[in-house]
């Protein structure tokens, strides 16, 4: 089953970084997105907020700060809010910083 995503926009959030108790790092925060895009045959504006996840050791996440430009893909799972509201989180596994 397909199950790929691919993104780009502002780091909207500082982020935040963590090591699990298994001693793997992630680095969390919110990408905001907002571009013009084509459905049936009319413009409109599309903008999400949409959280993001990158587990592993990856050098470029020590380079990511609030108002950095990124494209990031991976897959899209639900994730449990501390609200207990679903909500889809973005696990990405390619980050590529974008020019400001």
């Amino acid at each position: 089953m397909a199950n790929r995503l691919v993104m780009s926009g502002t780091v909207y959030k500082t982020p935040i970084r963590k090591v699990s108790p298994n001693g793997i790092p992630h680095c969390q925060f919110y990408l905001e997105h907002s571009s013009n895009q084509t459905e049936a045959g009319f413009s409109r504006q599309a903008w999400c907020n949409i959280p993001v996840i990158v587990s592993g050791h990856n050098d470029l996440t020590h380079s990511i700060k609030k108002g950095s430009k990124i494209q990031v893909s991976g897959f899209i799972s639900t994730h449990k809010s501390r609200n207990n509201l679903n909500q889809l989180v973005l696990h990405a596994d390619h980050i590529e910083l974008l020019g400001e």
